[in-house]
């Protein structure tokens, strides 16, 4: 689905809700449910802690959704959410300090295409799991989640400029992660 058909239709589930439509709310969470639940393992790095996170997302959806300013927009503001209620969660584990700290703001490389077969992926995923969680949440949301680096921003609470080079730190650091695992069928 386009973005644009994307954003249409998520105005429109954004605004069965907020009209208190009775099957809108299971709409979205059917619809929304496993990309936040992913989203939410990614950061934390605990299904049980996503799952928590999750719960305490859709309790504060229902209170707040008739607030939501702009319909189109109620999938980046459910990731803003569960964003948030994760790096809470990250501070009472204390790592405030690893979490706010900022690189210095550096284009990013040029990505290219790349096919990657079922072993691949895995790798890719547990690869993900070892980056810091600022790192692992711009990378999830851009190129698995498939969201513009404006929307990310947006959910990650910091400029365009912070997000592509958080990107471009958070492919460097995945590519010597995968290029430090064992090669396929070696020791």
């Amino acid at each position: 689905m386009n973005a644009t058909a994307q954003r249409t239709r998520d105005a429109w589930l954004a605004l069965r809700c907020q009209m208190g439509e009775t099957d809108a709310f299971r709409d979205l969470v059917t619809e929304m449910e496993r990309p936040l639940l992913y989203f939410a393992t990614k950061l934390l790095g605990d299904e049980e802690l996503a799952l928590d996170t999750l719960q305490q997302t859709w309790l504060r959806a229902v209170q707040t959704v008739r607030r939501l300013e702009r319909p189109e927009h109620i999938r980046a503001w459910l990731y803003q959410i569960v964003r948030g209620l994760a790096v809470d969660q990250l501070r009472k584990r204390a790592s405030v300090k690893r979490l706010e700290e900022e690189y210095a703001e550096q284009q990013p490389e040029a990505s290219e295409d790349a096919t990657f077969d079922r072993e691949e992926a895995a790798a890719v995923h547990r690869a993900l799991d070892q980056l810091e969680p600022r790192l692992r949440e711009v990378m999830v949301l851009h190129f698995l989640e498939d969201l513009p680096i404006a929307d990310v921003a947006m959910i990650v609470a910091c400029p365009e400029g912070t997000v592509k080079s958080r990107l471009h730190h958070a492919k460097r650091a995945l590519q010597a992660i995968l290029q430090s695992a064992p090669a396929k069928g070696k020791p």
